[in-house]
C-alpha cells in the first residue's frame, strides 16, 4: 500500500487515510532524531556504493548533513554525481518482527560544503555527535549537506508513505 502526500495531512476526499499516514512527518522526524546512523548510497562507474554514516537532519527535514574523509571512494563518487539516497531504520531498536520496523529512504542532492562555509554545519553535526568533534573538524574531512527531495517511509513491512519537505 502506498500513499503520497506533499503535506503530512490526508486529502479531504481520501477515505482510506488512517491516523498512521497523518503523522508521516512526525514519524520521519522521530526516526531521524532517534537513530544515529544512515546508509548512504552513491553511484559511479556503473555501480551503486553504500557507506555507513553518522548524520543530523534539520528540524524542517529539508537538509541532512554528514562528514566524510576526502580521501575515500564515497567522496570521489560524490564529486562525480550529486544524486544520493540515505536509508535510516530502527531495526536495532525493535524486537525481531518485521511489522515493528520502520525505515525511511531519503533522496536528494549532495552538496560538498566549501571549508570557509563549513563551521555552522560542523557545529550542527556535532550537536548530535559530539564524540566525533576531532574527526568532523579535521582538515582532511569534508562536510556534505543533502538537499532532500523526498522521503519514503515504510512501516509494518509494506505500508509506504511518500512525503516531500518542499
Amino acid at each position: 500500500m502506498r500513499k503520497k502526500f506533499d503535506e503530512p495531512l490526508c486529502p479531504p476526499a481520501d477515505s482510506t487515510c488512517t491516523p498512521d499516514f497523518i503523522d508521516a512527518k512526525k514519524d520521519i522526524s522521530n526516526l531521524l532524531n532517534t537513530e544515529s546512523f544512515a546508509v548512504l548510497a552513491t553511484q559511479g562507474e556503473g555501480q551503486p556504493y553504500t557507506s555507513l554514516m553518522s548524520f543530523n537532519a534539520t528540524k524542517d527535514l529539508k537538509k541532512i548533513v554528514f562528514s566524510t574523509p576526502q580521501e575515500t571512494r564515497k567522496f570521489e563518487l560524490l564529486k562525480k554525481s550529486d544524486k544520493v539516497a540515505l536509508l535510516v531504520d530502527n531495526r536495532s531498536q525493535t524486537p525481531p518482527s518485521l511489522n515493528r520496523i520502520s525505515a525511511v529512504t531519503i533522496t536528494g542532492k549532495a552538496n560538498i560544503i566549501p571549508p570557509e562555509k563549513a563551521q555552522k554545519w560542523a557545529d550542527f553535526l556535532m550537536e548530535k555527535h559530539p564524540y566525533q568533534k576531532s574527526f568532523i573538524l579535521a582538515p582532511s574531512t569534508a562536510l556534505v549537506v543533502v538537499d532532500v527531495y523526498r522521503y519514503f517511509l515504510v512501516k509494518r513491512f509494506q505500508e509506504v508513505v511518500e512525503w516531500s519537505p518542499r
